[in-house]
């Protein structure tokens, strides 16, 4: 059954360079069936800095899903108004939604990164009832049998340390749409904290900033989820001298789709 391993937050502009050596060898170790990356590749979404991501998703194991983070877009100037994704369609030009579909695994991506809003805060993210919609039909598309995983880069999920930061925007009426379409895993970063629960069903984790400085108390990290026909396994890995070790583990009950 599929193995899948989760970066998140790489912020390159604030990466450490031992860190992104040591991802990129312990990725090839642990052959994952795919690579989800949560948003954040990038410091401010300068082209050097987009660059440097590009080579990164280059050097891992394929197939790598990617959806962009609040920092993968300028800062607030024009720039940001008026083209937004240009930078980052010119490195990524796959799309916003990309999909992947292999045996057992189907996997979508969602840009929950909003260029603007009527609050302070631009970094929140939300989810509007359409963009739901067309994941959910994505994801019912799939065999009934697949491991069916959401990728975004908002929080749908928070724990008592990262509560200030606010869920994604239309997250509970998202996961009920999400649920009843059979999703098994959400993967998401932000917080900048690897946690993992379930809310509706769902099994939402989180991983920490896999390579940057920009660390809140908790060492960098990525997780490494196995599936199989009973169970969903998500183990946060954490930096230990330079390389990432295995930690905590959180074992759920996969539920059926009569659930």
């Amino acid at each position: 059954m599929p193995r899948i391993l989760h970066l998140s937050d790489l912020h390159f502009g604030r990466e450490r360079a031992d860190l992104v050596d040591a991802v990129l060898s312990q990725a090839q170790q642990l052959a994952p069936d795919l690579v989800v990356i949560s948003g954040d590749l990038t410091q401010r979404a300068r082209p050097h800095e987009l660059a440097a991501a590009r080579r990164f998703v280059e050097a891992l194991p394929t197939p790598v899903l990617v959806v962009p983070g609040n920092h993968d877009i300028p800062g607030v100037t024009p720039r940001r108004l008026l083209a937004p994704w240009h930078r980052w369609q010119q490195v990524f030009p796959d799309g916003f939604e990309p999909v992947f579909r292999g045996a057992d695994l189907t996997a979508v991506g969602a840009n929950s990164v909003r260029v603007g809003g009527p609050y302070l805060d631009w970094s929140r993210g939300g989810l509007d009832d359409a963009q739901v919609e067309r994941l959910a039909r994505r994801l019912e598309q799939s065999p009934a049998t697949d491991l069916r995983v959401l990728a975004l880069h908002h929080p749908l999920l928070l724990t008592e340390a990262g509560r200030h930061r606010g869920l994604v925007g239309g997250a509970a009426p998202a996961l009920r749409r999400l649920a009843r379409a059979g999703l098994d895993v959400a993967l998401g970063g932000h917080v900048h904290l690897p946690y993992a629960g379930r809310v509706q069903g769902v099994v939402v984790a989180h991983a920490g900033t896999t390579v940057s400085d920009r660390l809140v108390g908790v060492a960098n990290g990525f997780n490494v989820l196995d599936a199989d026909r009973a169970s969903i396994q998500v183990e946060h890995w954490q930096a230990t001298d330079g390389r990432f070790v295995p930690g905590k583990r959180s074992r759920f009950p996969r539920r059926t789709r009569l659930d």
